[in-house]
């Protein structure tokens, strides 16, 4: 604001001399007086109020990339944000030839709590769930809710370690529960983990699609497990419904 007030002054000055000379009116010595005080008086207001808009502006900036980013009840990343940042790490990925590994979470018996709890129990889970990711996971790292109760997270790692990562969540959610309107809400999750080591041949695409055959494997084998599809567990030219019909060998972890 005082950079605007200066600036003005100096444009007030400029312009006040500019016209006398222009219309032949006389520049009295009592001119540049005035032109500073007149500058002086109204510029902090004028500036003060053109400020605040552009701090509204950015706030309102801040708010809308929010919304946009991440999700208002888990406050991971949105289904699109989150799909925009496993790019980004696949792409690095390839270009290094760097392993790392998909985990894609549902929360087991979803509806059911729906149904006791109501909706809003509902929402309550989906926000606890959410912080324990937050609380477990770095943030560098791509964490978004991708559905309904349907979370996805991908850490530059290989599929053994992503499984110890799972491991920690199967056992926190044993040893912890929610309080919601007097009761107590207890949940398991279900997690289909894939190991890329070879993002340069495997898509992230696809890479998303074996760890979601992976976590229909564990939501059709008892739930409340993890289960891991390595890249030996299939090949190149096999199909999404032959790797279905391979979900026996998976590495199946019960909890």
């Amino acid at each position: 604001m005082i950079i605007m007030t200066i600036a003005a002054i100096i444009v007030a000055e400029i312009l006040a001399y500019v016209i006398t000379k222009s219309f032949s009116v006389p520049y009295l010595p009592s001119t540049p007086g005035v032109t500073f005080g007149v500058a002086l008086l109204t510029t902090p207001f004028i500036s003060w109020a053109l400020l605040k808009l552009l701090f509204e502006l950015d706030e309102m900036e801040k708010k809308m990339y929010f919304l946009a980013t991440y999700d208002s009840m888990s406050m991971l990343l949105r289904r699109e944000a989150f799909f925009r940042d496993a790019t980004r790490v696949h792409s690095v990925a390839k270009q290094h030839a760097l392993p790392y590994s998909i985990a894609i979470i549902d929360i087991d018996n979803f509806k059911s709590i729906n149904d006791t709890h109501g909706h809003n129990g509902g929402d309550r889970v989906i926000e606890h769930f959410g912080q324990i990711l937050r609380d477990l996971f770095s943030i560098d790292n791509p964490i978004g809710r991708i559905g309904g109760e349907e979370f996805a997270l991908l850490i530059p790692v290989d599929n053994e370690k992503m499984e110890k990562e799972m491991d920690r969540i199967h056992a926190l959610l044993q040893e912890t529960a929610l309080e919601y309107n007097g009761n107590i809400i207890k949940y398991s999750v279900s997690i289909g983990i894939f190991g890329n080591l070879s993002p340069k041949k495997i898509s992230l695409d696809d890479a998303l699609s074996y760890a979601d055959k992976a976590l229909y494997s564990a939501k059709h084998t008892g739930k409340k497990k993890s289960v891991t599809c390595c890249e030996k567990d299939i090949a190149e030219d096999e199909t999404f419904d032959k790797i279905l019909r391979y979900t026996s060998n998976l590495r199946n972890r019960k909890y």
